[in-house]
């Protein structure tokens, strides 16, 4: 009993670090063509930072419809 006890806790991690490895080798499949995509912003706004991107992109599209509106006339 105290065998099978062994062998089951034996069989169970192995398929446990198998299971792991293979997460591990998706993950860096579905990582790699995601970082090769051009980005929106000159810089990605990290998670600490995300307001001052949002203020950033803000100003962008006022300066934008500023000259916009100066190209058209239109008062």
């Amino acid at each position: 009993m105290r065998y099978f006890v062994i062998i089951a806790l034996i069989v169970a991690g192995v398929i446990f670090l198998h299971q792991q490895t293979a997460q591990k080798a998706e993950a860096a499949k579905k990582n790699a063509p995601a970082a090769a995509q051009p980005t929106l912003t000159p810089r990605p706004a990290s998670e600490h930072d995300w307001a001052k991107a949002a203020i950033d992109r803000t100003n962008e599209v006022r300066q934008q419809v500023k000259r916009e509106r100066a190209s058209n006339e239109v008062p």
